[in-house]
């Protein structure tokens, strides 16, 4: 972590170095210049911080070293924001204070000399790269995790059947796809999944199975890890196809190049049904670089990978790919008993140690190492409560080198060791989400673009080379998907619990402070950078300054609104189900700030001052009681995401009903928008939108016919729009889309709620060749319409809610080719509902809600071909 320190600090210099005020005050008491030469020297030492990050605690002395190092680097951060904060307020009105900015000058000449002097000290202190090897990153007993994995996975060999629990379903579908699948070709099979979760032990026990049968010719079990070579991957493998061999390799491996390898492995392979395991595959190359050693000569030989990324899972078929999740409940009660109890008769717990099991068993969060681990452990201490409670206290997986558990740290360790920089800090950053907490994919984004962590690349922006970020994290098995959208992308997220204990240890040194369920009391002294309070009680009778803090996350908290003015270079502020009525005016100066997060709060006004917030990216006031947004709210240029809806009731159980949000004049200032959701239409506004030509996302209420004349040119000129909902003012508006040409081609979501002009589409509709998701209300559709919709190529979310009054409702053949999710509710008059041979092929989820009429399901689907995982009926006669 310590190359991380570099990296962010440098993108945020360039970035408070780069706006206009700073540019005024430039030769300001040689400010910026000192700013730019500490961020250059930090920059030399990057590439050594590479090198002491790999030896991960092994060497004390670096440790120390670059602890100071942090030091500095916080020193010159703050350095960097101070003068962002300063330049902030402008030079005519603040220039004159110039003791502000010597005194920020002598901080900068004490930061560089502190600098200087750790650079010289790494040489008198022997801290050299030489001395660092990939080998070397520290675990338990002093062994690195690769060789810990290595041993682990040797070790699986030995596994008696009483440790192996809960993969009965997934051991029988491997033993199919080996022994009994009759394709000839070779065929790749993948099992992944996070560290620890077992994937090693399934496959080694189905491998020994399967190897101690004459179904293969030959068979070849390698453990790979990250650490490999292409060639001695080569040797390992045909030394491993001649274990059994009492003469060993007839060749000289040792000495072999790759070409002499890939051809003598293609020898002694060809004509022969091999099976080939390679467990724990971390990179690509390592298929890619010897699969030219495997023939493939229809003998339905077969390979196995096991990895914790999913990207490399996809290397094989869709269908050949196996993904392991934590055990439930019983089955991990279940190994945990058959590992701690192994030498009972009856291998169960006394009913006297059962609370303390449970506790302990919750810790392991299903994962079969850490339950193995921790059983191991048991199984050495006396069997009281007493022996119990006190494993159950000092349990921490990140740091314990007690038998066994140490393994469970360094493996979890090499997922996040394993992140490039870039990846790790934001990971780290999901330490401020509490335990078991579902994150919301857009929220995430937002708040790691605020804190710096997000560069644009290329075309692309921030935004989608963030959600990049997060896919990949969800690719390696880091972040779990909980929710997915229409479109199959994270909507939300978790973190299973161990990683996150690892990830909070970590955080600390980046200082995050994270108090859970307690009563907080805040000290100056702590120098904080991010603070996270999750249902905590605070001790209000000193609130300190605290200039070191960041960002600032508030869970269910009780929380004093006048401390949130204690934070003077605050970066993000994120209140969550937080019971204040009003932000103090003082917030208005956190000049540094760029998120303000009040979702589902019951603060009802905002300062009149916001818009002195230049710095400012996302404002999120979804269900807030915010029903008005002061008038500054426009000067507010780099403002890229606001997000309104305000709640009606202070009861936090009950979401809805909620009202849209009016903008004040002067929305055409702001110009980054790309987001603007829950927003009251009038005419002026709607009038305004045409210079937002960077939206991606427009949700508009109160839309009716006199301000819907301007709408069509003002979309017409948002190039980049992605989703669109326009929701009527009432049952009476009546919605003429025609005019909207040319339409938003890129429009990936359309919902729309009024009456349509003749019930009927408009004529560019089958135009829109990327739209996903359609939501229609109140739209008095025709059926004509209906056949106007079903050759959308990539139409998979149809929603009709009261917008067809026709008594019959017909799918024929061919209509909509890839539709996943349909649902019709609120359709009175509707009695009849056909689906011809050949419609809605690929259809996954059928709703019927509120069709009184209709007391038929269609004779298709009772005999059906599709495959449906859920049926909904409300208010519904069917039979």
């Amino acid at each position: 972590m310590a190359e991380m320190i570099a990296v962010t600090l440098s993108a945020k210099v360039a970035a408070a170095l780069s706006g206009p005020a700073a540019v005024r005050l430039s030769s300001l008491a040689g400010v910026r210049s000192g700013i730019e030469a500490a961020a250059r020297d930090l920059e030399l030492l990057r590439a050594f911080l590479r090198f002491v990050d790999s030896l991960h605690g092994s060497d004390p002395l670096a440790d120390a070293w670059v602890d100071q190092v942090r030091d500095v680097a916080f020193d010159l951060e703050d350095a960097a924001d101070e003068y962002a904060f300063l330049s902030g307020h402008g030079f005519f009105r603040h220039g004159a204070n110039l003791g502000a900015w010597f005194a920020l000058s002598r901080r900068l000449w004490r930061t560089r000399e502190r600098l200087r002097e750790l650079s010289a000290a790494k040489e008198q202190l022997g801290i050299r790269p030489a001395e660092v090897s990939a080998s070397s990153s520290g675990g338990a007993g002093g062994l690195s995790a690769a060789m810990i994995g290595r041993k682990i996975a040797e070790a699986s060999h030995f596994v008696e059947e009483g440790e192996i629990v809960g993969f009965a379903m997934h051991e029988r579908l491997l033993m199919k796809w080996l022994t009994g699948d009759t394709d000839p070709r070779q065929l790749l099979i993948a099992v992944c999944g996070m560290g620890g979760v077992g994937k090693t032990t399934l496959v080694t026990n189905v491998y020994k199975k399967v190897a101690a049968t004459c179904h293969f010719d030959c068979a070849a079990w390698v453990a790979v890890s990250k650490s490999f070579t292409t060639d001695d991957l080569l040797r390992r493998i045909a030394k491993e196809f001649h274990r059994d061999n009492r003469g060993g390799v007839p060749w000289d491996v040792d000495n072999m190049d790759y070409r002499s390898l890939v051809e003598a492995l293609r020898g002694h392979l060809a004509k022969k049904r091999y099976l080939l395991l390679l467990d724990d595959v971390w990179d690509a190359h390592a298929w890619y670089d010897i699969r030219k050693a495997f023939v493939d000569d229809g003998t339905k030989s077969r390979i196995i990978i096991t990895t914790r990324s999913q990207d490399i899972a996809s290397l094989a078929s869709s269908n050949r790919i196996i993904r392991l999740e934590p055990l439930s409940e019983q089955e991990a009660w279940s190994l945990f008993c058959n590992t701690t109890f192994r030498e009972d008769a009856d291998r169960e717990c006394p009913y006297y140690l059962r609370h303390w099991a449970s506790k302990i068993l919750d810790r392991c969060c299903g994962l079969p190492l850490a339950i193995v681990s921790v059983g191991n452990l048991l199984v050495l201490k006396d069997r009281t409560e007493f022996a119990w409670k006190s494993v159950y206290d000092s349990l921490v997986w990140y740091e314990s080198s007690d038998h066994g558990i140490g393994q469970v740290s360094s493996i979890l360790n090499l997922s996040f060791d394993d992140l490039p920089y870039h990846l790790k800090k934001c990971f780290l950053y999901c330490s401020i989400y509490p335990e078991d907490f579902m994150i919301k994919r857009k929220i995430l984004i937002r708040k790691w673009i605020a804190e710096g962590l997000i560069k644009e690349k290329g075309q692309c922006t921030m935004e989608e080379v963030a959600d990049d970020y997060l896919n990949q994290l969800v690719q390696r098995s880091l972040l779990q998907v909980a929710v997915q959208n229409e479109f199959g992308r994270v909507k939300r997220c978790c973190i299973h619990d161990l990683i996150r204990e690892m990830i909070v240890h970590r955080s600390t040194k980046e200082r995050f402070f994270v108090f859970s369920k307690s009563t907080v009391t805040l000290e100056s002294s702590q120098k904080a950078r991010h603070l996270i309070l999750d249902r905590c009680r605070s001790d209000h009778s000193s609130a300190p300054k605290m200039n070191s803090l960041r960002s600032f996350h508030a869970f269910q908290a009780d929380l004093d609104a006048s401390l949130l003015s204690c934070f003077r270079l605050l970066t993000v502020l994120n209140l969550w189900f937080i019971q204040i009525h009003k932000l103090p005016s003082e917030v208005a100066s956190l000049l540094n700030l760029r998120y303000l997060g009040i979702r589902s709060t019951l603060i009802e006004e905002l300062p009149q001052e916001l818009g002195q917030l230049h710095n400012l990216q996302t404002l999120d006031a979804k269900w807030s009681m915010v029903e008005r947004l002061p008038k500054s709210i426009t000067k507010l240029k780099n403002l890229r995401h606001l997000i309104l809806f305000s709640r009606q009731s202070p009861d936090f159980t009950l979401a809805f009903p909620g009202t849209a949000v009016a903008v004040p004049e002067g929305l055409e200032n702001m110009t980054c928008l790309q987001t603007l959701k829950y927003v009251k239409a009038d005419e002026k506004m709607i009038r305004s939108l045409g210079s937002l030509r960077q939206m991606r996302s427009l949700e508009l209420f109160g839309v009716n016919e006199r301000n819907l004349i301007h709408l069509p040119s003002s979309i017409s000129k948002m190039s980049c729009l992605l989703s669109l909902g326009i929701i009527s003012q009432d049952a009476n508006v009546k919605l003429d889309l025609e005019p909207f040409y040319p339409p938003p081609f890129k429009l990936q979501k359309l919902a729309l709620e009024g009456m349509l002009v003749r019930g009927s589409l408009p004529s560019w509709f089958d135009s829109l060749n990327n739209l996903m998701q359609l939501r229609l209300h109140s739209s008095d559709l025709k059926e004509d319409s209906i056949e106007l919709l079903s050759y959308l190529p990539r139409l998979l979310h149809l929603s009709l809610i009261n917008a067809y009054n026709g008594k019959s409702l017909t799918f024929a053949d061919g209509y909509f080719p890839v539709l996943k999710k349909l649902r019709l509710h609120g359709l009175a008059n509707l009695s009849h509902l056909e689906f011809q041979k050949g419609s809605l092929v690929d259809l996954r989820v059928l709703m019927l809600g509120r069709c009184a009429h209709l007391t038929e399901i269609p004779q298709k689907v009772l005999r059906t071909s599709y495959i449906l995982r859920a049926w909904i009926f409300l208010n519904c006669q069917v039979r």
